[in-house]
């Protein structure tokens, strides 16, 4: 009946104790997945966790399913995330240490850095294994900053404007613009109506109520269509805000290294292809652009053309 248990994907409600070897497997499970273009848009897809809680059943005969296995990799992506901020960009004085699994510095040079960011306190002391593997799976995640407004947020922010000088402000602000935008009208462009609610000057009030009368039905298609615009521009947002992620996202000596460290070279190898990819940023976008199951055949072959 255990046995059954375990290829179900276990018991939800019981709790999994993670090892670092573990993690290892989780880590690397993760990895292998993404090489064969099982993440789309930064998600994995069901069948890849399938996959990874199938590989890690069989290697420790343990009970756990995609949800352990999505809450372990969450846990994993927070604590990364947390040391990635503060030194993605290399900061100097600092150096990897692969047998600690840590930043390592003298106490001189952790004292700045902890003065101008207290959270750095925590990795003096704290290892981080597989960090420039879980750069591999992550480091693109947290490019823009986790405090930049998304096109989602922006259009939760236009539905609570209730004035049309709200908007004007938007417009003025170059937040939004409506000239010579088509709306269509379909299911999935509807969202909830914006209430809009003109801003009148004391002379307005003197209309008379069968004006006022006329108005209603003028002001309601105006605001269907301002909403709906809404909802077209935001989605034209995040389509253009993914194209310009990708085309001009810069790549970090961080994520280069990562990217070497799963490749399986030898040490010096590593140090030469580093500095030859950071030299040369033709040959760094062509290795990005392959895919991981080929990247160390192409580096050996750019790497050997530029020597002749």
């Amino acid at each position: 009946m255990g046995k059954k248990s375990k290829k179900d994907g276990g018991d939800p409600s019981k709790e999994v104790q993670w090892t670092s070897v573990m993690d290892d497997a989780l880590v690397d499970a993760l990895l292998y997945q993404l090489s064969i273009g099982a993440r789309v848009n930064g998600t994995f897809n069901s069948r890849a966790y399938d996959e990874v809680v199938k590989e890690l059943v069989a290697k420790f005969d343990m009970d756990i399913n995609k949800d352990k296995v999505k809450n372990r990799q969450k846990t994993l992506k927070k604590n990364f995330g947390e040391c990635y901020d503060i030194f993605k960009e290399g900061l100097s004085g600092f150096g990897w240490n692969d047998s600690l699994s840590m930043w390592t510095a003298e106490p001189e040079v952790w004292e700045p850095l902890i003065m101008s960011k207290p959270a750095a306190k925590k990795w003096m002391a704290t290892p981080i294994p597989n960090y420039f593997k879980m750069a591999q799976l992550w480091a693109k995640d947290r490019a823009t900053g986790d405090h930049a407004e998304t096109a989602k947020e922006k259009r939760a922010r236009y539905a609570t404007s209730t004035t049309i000088d709200g908007i004007d402000l938007m417009v003025s602000q170059n937040e939004v613009s409506l000239e010579n935008f088509e709306v269509e009208e379909s299911d999935q462009m509807k969202s909830p109506e914006i209430n809009v609610v003109r801003s009148r000057a004391p002379s307005q009030e003197a209309f008379s109520s069968k004006s006022k009368k006329k108005k209603v039905p003028e002001d309601g298609e105006r605001d269907n269509v301002i909403s709906r615009s809404f909802d077209n521009i935001s989605m034209a947002m995040d389509r253009a805000t993914e194209v310009m992620e990708k085309c001009f996202m810069k790549i970090s000596g961080t994520e280069i290294y990562a990217a070497l460290q799963v490749l399986d070279l030898e040490p010096t190898l590593v140090t030469d292809a580093y500095i030859f990819l950071m030299d040369n940023a033709k040959y760094k976008d062509m290795f990005f652009g392959c895919p991981v199951s080929g990247r160390k055949d192409l580096l050996l072959k750019l790497m050997s053309k530029s020597k002749n």
